[in-house]
């Protein structure tokens, strides 16, 4: 049997509208309108009152953020929610990857310093941010939560339960968000690990969706029982939606945090380059050098 028919047949069965019928969800609107119209006030309102005849915000942070909830909106809208929570976990693997390694960093990089040190510094949450920020804690933090979300019972619940599936996307972005805060963050208050320590912080980060994964594809069974019934109805396995889902999760973390650590590795690299050029001129000579030290130093 070829692509298209499959293809094809999916595509009549979504529009025959069992379930899968245009609809808005409104707790996601809400959440994405606060989101923006945040935003757009503290880059308007608030930051000419904190940094008067400063620039608050870059054209390409406003991009960043702007793309960023874009993302997290669609991804968590019509048609990908439905799919993602009812019919395929592969969707659902997709739509957890793009809130993780997407739309998390895009909303940290939209976000000006001192809008970010507003957010954090001083608050009573302040504490709590700054440890879980902490490369270790942050991998930690990940690691339990990849694991958690991967649960059967977790992800056969969310099938059903709205506030339970809101609340987990909650704590996955958020474990996102600290994730990446050692490889975006400016605030000096929070942790800023130098370059070879975030080169390991990557490497590590590439090796954690290894048990996951291996546990998605080489299963012998059909993991989370919800999808059954959804894969069948769009006419696919629910076996080879979970490979495809371990597939996409084994691939796409491990392959940006290694580039990642690659990019940080030339800048630390071009960075001792640069301090080697200014410490030592290139046509040093052993004059030079006995030169310097029959200089006389100063006393004390």
């Amino acid at each position: 049997m070829t692509a298209a028919p499959v293809l094809l047949g999916a595509v009549n069965r979504v529009g025959d509208g069992r379930s899968l019928g245009f609809h808005l969800h409104p707790d996601v609107l809400l959440v994405m309108a606060g989101l923006g119209v945040g935003y757009w006030w503290a880059v308007t309102r608030l930051g000419p009152r904190l940094r008067p005849g400063e620039q608050v915000v870059s054209r390409r942070q406003v991009v960043w953020f702007s793309t960023g909830l874009a993302l997290l909106w669609i991804f968590a809208e019509w048609p990908v929610h439905d799919l993602a929570e009812h019919y395929s976990y592969a969707v659902h693997m997709v739509q957890h990857e793009v809130f993780t390694l997407a739309s998390a960093p895009m909303l940290l990089l939209g976000l000006p310093t001192w809008l970010l040190g507003w957010l954090v510094v001083g608050r009573p949450w302040y504490r709590a941010v700054r440890f879980v920020c902490r490369p270790a804690v942050a991998l930690l933090l990940n690691a339990a939560v990849t694991g958690l979300t991967h649960w059967p019972w977790v992800v056969n619940e969310a099938t059903h339960n709205e506030w339970f599936h809101f609340a987990a996307h909650v704590v996955l972005v958020g474990s996102a968000l600290a994730l990446w805060m050692p490889l975006i963050n400016r605030v000096p208050e929070l942790p800023r690990p130098s370059k070879p320590a975030l080169i390991l912080y990557l490497f590590a980060w590439g090796f954690m969706p290894i048990a996951p994964t291996l546990f998605l594809i080489f299963s012998t069974g059909v993991i989370y029982k919800a999808y059954i019934p959804g894969a069948a109805y769009m006419g696919w396995s629910a076996t080879g939606d979970q490979e495809l889902a371990g597939t996409i999760m084994g691939s796409v973390t491990p392959l940006l945090s290694w580039v990642l650590a690659a990019y940080v590795f030339f800048s630390w690299y071009g960075d001792e380059e640069r301090r080697d050029a200014t410490t030592l001129p290139e046509d040093l000579t052993w004059d030079d050098v006995e030169r310097q030290l029959a200089t006389p130093r100063p006393p004390g």
